[in-house]
This record gives C-alpha cells, sequence and structure tokens, in this order.
C-alpha cells in the first residue's frame, strides 16, 4: 500500500498533494495498528478458551488465570476497536480529498483553496463519503484498459457506498435501541460520523466497510497519478 510518485505533477497542487500524502500515512500506520491488535486480541480469545476448557475439566477450584485473561482481552479489544475507528477517520478522509481531487484535475477545475483541503481532511459525515463514492470516477481514467481496471473500479466504489448506505441504516437501529432521539432516520444518520456512531457496547458498524474503505482510499490517488499521466 504504497503512496505513487508524482514526478509529474501537472496541475495538483502542493497543499493538495501533501495531504493527500499525509492521510494516506496517517491510515497506514492505523491499519497496520489495528491489524496487530486484532492478533493479539484473537490470541488471547484462544487462551480464554483454553484456560476456561482446563478449569471446567479438572474442576479448579481458583480460576485466576482465566480471570486474568478476560481482564486483559477487555483491554486489547477496546485498543483494537480505537485503532480500527481511526484508520476509518484518516481513510475516509483520504478517500473523499482523493475522489474531489481525482474529480477536479479529470474535469479541469480550479485547484481547492487551503481552507477546503483542510475541511477535507476531517473525518466526513457518513453521507459525504456515500455521495463521493457516486462520483464515477473510473470514467476518468485513461481509456486503454485492457483488464477491465475501469470497470472492476466501478463495482469496489459501487459496493463500498452500499455498504456505506448500510452502516447509516445500523446507526439509526442502534440509535433506535438505545432510546436515542437521533438519528431517527437514514436522511438523518447521513450526518453522523463513524467514530461517534458505534459504541462499545454494540458490534462494531464499520467492520463489513472497513477492508473496502482502504482499498479506495489507496487507489484514489493512484488514479489521480493516471489522469495527470494520461495512461
Amino acid at each position: 500500500m504504497r503512496f505513487p510518485p508524482f514526478d509529474d505533477r501537472g496541475t495538483l497542487t502542493t497543499i493538495e498533494l501533501e495531504a493527500l500524502r499525509s492521510l494516506h500515512g496517517a491510515w497506514l500506520t492505523a491499519l497496520y495498528e489495528w491489524q496487530s491488535a486484532s492478533l493479539v486480541t484473537d490470541r488471547l480469545h484462544a487462551a480464554r478458551e483454553l484456560a476456561d476448557l482446563r478449569d471446567r475439566t479438572e474442576q479448579a477450584p481458583f480460576r485466576y488465570q482465566e480471570e486474568a485473561v478476560s481482564e486483559i482481552v477487555h483491554g486489547a479489544y477496546d485498543y483494537e476497536r480505537h485503532t480500527a475507528l481511526t484508520a476509518w477517520r484518516y481513510a475516509a478522509a483520504a478517500a473523499v480529498l482523493g475522489i474531489t481531487v481525482l474529480e477536479r484535475l479529470a474535469s479541469g477545475k480550479p485547484p481547492l483553496t487551503a481552507s477546503a483541503v483542510k475541511e477535507l481532511c476531517q473525518e466526513p459525515p457518513l453521507g459525504r463519503l456515500r455521495d463521493a463514492l457516486a462520483v464515477p470516477a473510473a470514467r476518468f481514467l485513461p481509456a486503454y484498459d485492457p483488464f477491465d481496471e475501469r470497470g472492476e473500479m466501478t463495482k469496489r466504489w459501487a459496493k463500498l457506498r452500499e455498504g456505506v448506505d448500510d452502516a447509516m441504516a445500523v446507526v439509526v437501529e442502534i440509535a433506535v435501541d438505545q432510546g436515542s432521539a437521533y438519528p431517527r432516520t437514514k436522511e438523518e444518520a447521513a450526518g453522523c460520523l463513524m467514530t461517534e456512531s458505534s459504541p462499545p457496547t454494540t458490534d462494531p458498524v464499520y467492520e463489513p466497510i472497513l477492508e473496502p474503505l482502504f482499498s479506495v482510499a489507496e487507489e484514489a490517488p493512484y488514479a489521480i497519478s493516471r489522469v495527470i499521466k494520461g495512461r
């Protein structure tokens, strides 16, 4: 998951490029931490199951090992969730900024202002991410496409968009289950942030779409590079 070289920047401005590069480094760092945390959590779950099986088989009068592992599992799970949401925050911003810049370059629009770039570097609401994924970005790529890359890109982005739309429905369900007055509709959920809408007492809302989001966040800068190079 490397960031593409931009030897020829075309009309890509320095602030756009540096924002894209910084967000890429941020979500990639969080991704590695999340993957590491997931492995630790899986290992601890297995250790707890083994300790529980042994204590029940041997009818052990003391079960402190299982108790200790359970306490550690809770902390590990919290960290796993924290790194996942951090990765989401930066990857979602990278995707929206990347798509916005890609559309700008392909359409010959003026460069983004510094304030616009900084705003796009913040975590986007779910609806904004969904809308960004509706941009026909694959059409901006050069026509030479022997492996149907544009078709596959369109499918990936559409699938993620559907996943984000489904996530908004889940956010509404969580609010209803918890007796919250907001959000009550998918339109209201569109204005919510993922990092504020996946409480620790529920299954992670981001789980089905986190990996696909990484793919789009990585793909956008390469699409920008191809548009600039014209190939």
